[in-house]
């Protein structure tokens, strides 16, 4: 119970930060890895001796997935700076992107496959099928938190009487 209070509390305030300017700044992108492995311990129910040894293989795929992430984003942004209209790009440079988005996604399937193997070797198939999930359900909890948080608060620019 403990555990999901804490998750909540930081996921609150990782929405409220996200929520203000956009990208949040590097103290709230903290926060939010912080929310995201206290979601994925509560997630996992790991023993100590799996924690004393998933973590650090965690740590290396999580941060091997973001710099896939920054390396692919580089080369589709010197694309995207290169064209005058995104909406009326010229017929190379979207084939060029098409061929980064396949480069991406292939080099993401390769990460996968070499993680889930070690996972796999400290881990049961079915912890390991939550470690590959939980971005998704990460991300769609934050979204409805961050959906509740609006519905909270007062719509603005309605009828006035």
């Amino acid at each position: 119970m403990k555990k999901i209070v804490f998750t909540l509390f930081i996921m609150t305030v990782c929405f409220s930060a996200f929520a203000q300017n956009g990208r949040p700044p590097q103290e709230d992108r903290e926060k939010i890895q912080k929310a995201k492995i206290a979601f994925l311990t509560n997630r996992l129910e790991l023993s100590v001796d799996q924690a004393k040894l998933f973590w650090p293989i965690f740590t290396e795929y999580d941060s091997k997935k973001i710099e896939l992430s920054h390396v692919y984003n580089e080369k589709k942004k010197d694309i995207f700076e290169k064209s005058e209209d995104f909406r009326n790009m010229k017929e190379g440079d979207a084939g060029k992107l098409l061929d980064i988005y396949l480069d991406q996604k292939q080099a993401e399937l390769d990460l996968e496959k070499t993680y889930v193997a070690k996972f796999n070797g400290v881990l049961d198939a079915r912890q390991v099928w939550k470690v590959i999930t939980f971005e998704g359900d990460f991300r769609r909890s934050l979204y409805r938190k961050l959906g509740n948080e609006e519905d909270k608060e007062p719509k603005r620019g309605g009828n006035r009487n």
